[in-house]
């Protein structure tokens, strides 16, 4: 009987030693999921916490820089850094932002409806880095666009050691046109859409990709319903079907590419719902992670998200983000 109670000693023992190795080792992770987690089921529990889509404001602004990336033909772009609240021991990960706008307008000023889940990461150790981009008028194609948007991804790698970036840990999230951008920039290789002569020897590969209410095949587009200044640019371009081929994200899938989170309203007109289960189900076909979330009653412009929505692409985007990180 002692021998017994002996061996299950040393068993328990050992069972100690392996959960206090694991919990040292993931500390950071294990907290990262508690932390992020909390913040969720408060939001849960005050939906008056929620901001209100309409809005736009930057986050909690009083560590944010503004730097130029780069300077293609005296045209500086800058980035917004929101720094990270506190230190990782590998490194900050960095979710980059780039915002929407029909590629012809818009600014780098992050929505309301994103600061909370956004601040939550800031909080844990990530960089936010919102990304300006030249935007399109009539005979420029989206080279320009996606090329800035790569460029800034690059420019991560060249600065990782400056900013104490974690490389390895790169995100995009982009909305409408900036979630267009996003996927052809995060889809195609390191020496696809090269602008910067100083960034054009760094990598441009991410890990994971969320794309918010982005076009994923142009063809789809209901152009009767775009604007002045689109019909304009739409006007301005020789060949709109080989236009709309090239900068197809959809066209762009391989094995390789990131994980990607799709988020799409079953009630845009603007951009089909359909974009989302095409993209879902390309990835799925070459073996991509991708998982497609359905807004039910919000327009394009968000206009006529309700809480239950706002907390689904909260929690879905938190979610995704804590899944895709080994810190």
């Amino acid at each position: 009987m002692k021998k017994v109670f002996k061996s299950l000693k040393i068993f328990l023992l050992l069972i100690f030693i392996v959960i206090s190795c694991f919990a040292f080792i993931y500390k950071d992770k294990i907290k990262l999921y508690i932390n992020i987690g909390e913040k969720y089921v408060n939001l849960q529990k005050d939906t008056s916490s929620i901001p209100k889509v309409n809005n736009s404001r930057n986050m909690k602004a009083s560590d944010f820089e503004t730097i130029v990336y780069k300077n293609t033909n005296n045209v500086p772009l800058t980035l917004d850094i929101y720094k990270a609240k506190k230190q990782l021991s590998k490194g900050s990960p960095v979710i980059l932002y780039v915002h929407g706008g029909s590629w012809i307008y818009g600014d780098k000023n992050i929505p309301s409806v994103l600061s909370p889940p956004l601040d939550s990461f800031r909080e844990e150790g990530f960089t936010i880095i919102s990304v300006e981009y030249r935007l399109m008028k009539p005979g420029v194609s989206f080279d320009r666009p996606t090329s800035d948007v790569k460029d800034a991804i690059r420019w991560v790698y060249k600065n990782k050691d400056v900013y104490n970036f974690n490389s390895n840990e790169i995100g995009v999230l982009g909305i409408s046109s900036g979630a267009h951008l996003s996927l052809l920039a995060s889809y195609t290789d390191d020496k696809q859409f090269m602008d910067d002569k100083n960034l054009e020897n760094y990598p441009s590969k991410v890990k994971y990709l969320i794309d918010f209410l982005g076009p994923t095949d142009l063809s789809t587009l209901d152009t009767s319903k775009a604007n002045w200044d689109m019909n304009n640019i739409l006007k301005s371009v020789p060949n709109v079907k080989e236009l709309t081929s090239k900068y197809s994200p959809i066209s762009y899938v391989h094995n390789g590419a990131p994980k990607t989170l799709m988020i799409y309203s079953k009630n845009d007109t603007l951009v089909p719902y359909k974009n989302g289960v095409e993209l879902y189900n390309k990835c799925k076909e070459n073996n991509v992670f991708a998982k497609l979330i359905p807004l039910e009653n919000c327009n394009h412009d968000l206009s006529g998200l309700s809480k239950e929505d706002m907390l689904t692409l909260s929690k879905e985007v938190l979610k995704f983000i804590l899944q895709n990180s080994s810190i």
